[in-house]
């Protein structure tokens, strides 16, 4: 762009000089640095080429602004100008070059040939920079699914996370894997799945928006977000038209697991291992399967047995292993048929695993990090081919994750910390309809007064607003049951009347409960 306020002058340097043999084009003439900068997003120039003395906006007070707001914009002074005040204050906004009127066109081509190689090198450079930030990112999203990102990384990319349209507390993750794939080289199956993803990112989704990224030579995830609900159907449809780009670009045939809809950063590990259990059921029904780990859960026998998630919970905090070892056999004992069909049951047992491992989350305890030190994942419970083999399965890994939650326990009260205390009995007595400040507070033998800064300062909320977090969770937790009735939730969940507990679901949610029921099992 070329900035000067004499037309003359400014037609003469645009008209005159072999601009293209230098590898420039003049994208605009202004006259007047105002101008300049109202039509810098229209013509996005690499360079300013300015005088100093202009009606308005002059010279000094456009380098500033530039300097200020668009410093990888180069600044070429063209003045008559040359006293020591107008250099110094070049120097200090950055001013590439100065140049002093009258100039010839050998002055011109040695400053903007020079500028020239400058600009090559540092759109090499960020380049460059721009893959490895790329590259960087998409690791640190491998690692936020899988639960292990540094503080530092999310700190860094989850701006940049938020540019591309998700959010994480409206999330739905999908995992595509390649069926047939396991005997193919790294190589040449690296090559494919770049085809798959560059043939996938071609197919923008109609309503949604949506990121995809590869998770090594493995799998092509896909993070679907919304400003709205996000529904089955407008997943499902993409997740076929991702399958169908896959098919004809590289011959690939693609299985695909959705999670479930993800509320809060803390879910995300949890969602990307449904969708992967739900992307192996190819093994059972055949390639190019697409389930929601929501329809799997939901798919149930005649008379199934549940888990009991309070019973469980309770046991976990009070470190009573025996406990948990007679829930697990309880369940699994229901099990043992002559028919020995165990395709549900896993699936009960990755959604208690999945529970406890949300559960845990407010105790600083990861059922990842867990598995992580055990050497293994959530999908090897498929590959536990006896009911005994499943029983020893769970039962390790729950032994564990008690045992893990035990250490913490006592580094909270080496501490001295009451909040640690205080939250686990509220967490066990959540469903008491007499649970108040009160009652808390005569348990760990303080004040009401207290606990309420103990809440407020350690736990960063207020001791209601915790209580009904917790009963808010369990009570979506029960919705999930088509049969358990509202008025029945509600008393489990300590409302004694029933249409307390509705406003309250209704102010905490932004939905009834029933009408809760319905958008869950859309995404079934």
């Amino acid at each position: 762009m070329i900035a000067d306020d004499e037309e003359s002058i400014r037609n003469g340097i645009a008209h005159t000089l072999p601009w293209q043999d230098w590898g420039y084009e003049v994208c605009g003439l202004c006259s007047s640095g105002q101008e300049v900068l109202d039509r810098l997003a229209e013509c996005r120039p690499d360079v300013v080429l300015s005088d100093i003395r202009m009606p308005g906006v002059d010279g000094v007070e456009l380098m500033q602004r530039l300097n200020r707001d668009h410093p990888q914009i180069k600044i070429v002074i063209l003045s008559g100008y040359s006293d020591f005040e107008y250099l110094n204050m070049s120097i200090k906004n950055r001013v590439t070059e100065y140049l002093l009127k009258p100039t010839d066109i050998d002055e011109f081509e040695t400053v903007f040939r020079r500028l020239k190689t400058t600009l090559d090198h540092e759109r090499v450079h960020n380049a460059e920079i721009s893959e490895s930030v790329q590259r960087h990112f998409e690791q640190w999203l491998g690692e936020l699914l899988h639960g292990t990102a540094p503080a530092h990384d999310t700190e860094r990319f989850l701006p940049l996370l938020n540019e591309k349209g998700i959010d994480l507390d409206n999330l739905v993750v999908v995992l595509f894997i390649m069926d047939g794939a396991g005997g193919s080289e790294k190589a040449a199956l690296m090559h494919r799945w770049n085809r798959v993803l560059a043939a996938a990112e071609a197919q923008a989704p109609r309503e949604l928006r949506r990121l995809l990224f590869l998770d090594g030579s493995d799998a092509l995830i896909a993070l679907y977000s919304s400003d709205s609900e996000i529904g089955r159907e407008a997943v499902q449809q993409d997740v076929e038209a991702i399958q169908r780009a896959a098919e004809t670009a590289a011959q690939a045939t693609l299985s695909a697991g959705i999670g479930n809809l993800c509320t809060e950063p803390g879910m995300l590990p949890q969602a990307y291992e449904q969708a992967n259990c739900c992307a192996r059921q190819s093994v059972f029904s055949g390639p190019g399967s697409i389930f929601a780990f929501r329809q799997l859960t939901t798919e149930r026998p005649e008379n199934p047995v549940f888990f009991d998630t309070d019973r469980l919970e309770k046991a976990l905090l009070a470190q009573d292993y025996d406990t948990i070892r007679a829930e697990v056999d309880r369940v699994l004992a229901a099990y043992d048929t002559p028919m020995r069909e165990y395709q549900y049951l896993d699936r009960m047992c990755l959604s208690v695993l999945f529970h406890v491992s949300l559960w845990g989350l407010r105790y600083g305890v990861s059922m990842e990090t867990v598995m992580r030190s055990m050497g293994t994942t959530y999908t090897d419970i498929y590959a536990c081919d006896t009911l005994q083999k499943k029983r020893t399965f769970v039962l390790a890994l729950l032994c564990a994750y008690q045992q893990e939650l035990g250490r913490r326990r006592v580094q909270g009260h080496a501490a001295g910390s009451v909040a640690m205390r205080v939250r686990e009995y509220v967490d066990a007595e959540y469903c008491s309809n007499i649970l108040s400040l009160e009652t808390v507070a005569a348990h760990v033998h303080k004040t009401p007064a207290y606990i309420s800064r103990v809440f407020k300062n350690e736990l960063g909320c207020n001791f209601s607003d915790y209580l009904t977090e917790r009963r808010m969770r369990r009570a979506a937790e029960c919705l999930r049951d088509p049969d358990a009735k509202v008025y029945a939730i509600a008393e489990s969940c300590g409302y004694a009347d029933t249409s307390n507990f509705i406003r309250v679901f209704k102010r905490f949610y932004g939905v009834s409960p029933a009408e809760y029921r319905t958008l869950q099992g859309g995404l079934a």
